[in-house]
């Protein structure tokens, strides 16, 4: 799969709500990811799990992938808006993401996160 079929079909299943599903397909075992605080999770498993946790800790009432954005042979950005009510505070608000995909053969190997503000 060519990388941008694989990114323009993480879009469109993203956009579907499909974002576990995209994670244990496209993943690479040895994903990493890396979140805004420079903190970095290795393994699908755990960059599943740390993903659960976090849609655990508010309410997700949408989201809205744009992109993909692609640089050089294996990468592509997407931009993402989420609709959320995090738990802590009740307060609904717009949250602001863009993340950096690298992708090796027909996986995603690397994923960095970069945000509008703070979590």
């Amino acid at each position: 799969m060519s990388l941008q079929s694989l990114a323009k079909q993480f879009v469109e299943l993203c956009n579907q709500g499909k974002n576990f599903d995209v994670m244990k397909t496209m993943y690479a075992d040895d994903i990493v990811s890396v979140e805004s605080s420079g903190q970095e999770t290795a393994g699908k498993g755990p960059v599943i799990e740390k993903s659960k946790v976090w849609a655990g800790t508010l309410t997700l009432h949408g989201e809205k992938m744009r992109g993909p954005y692609f640089n050089g042979p294996d990468q592509f950005a997407v931009h993402t808006t989420f609709e959320v009510t995090p738990k802590a505070t009740g307060q609904r608000v717009s949250q602001e993401e863009v993340a950096v995909y690298t992708v090796k053969g027909d996986k995603i190997v690397r994923e960095q996160f970069f945000y509008e503000g703070k979590w």
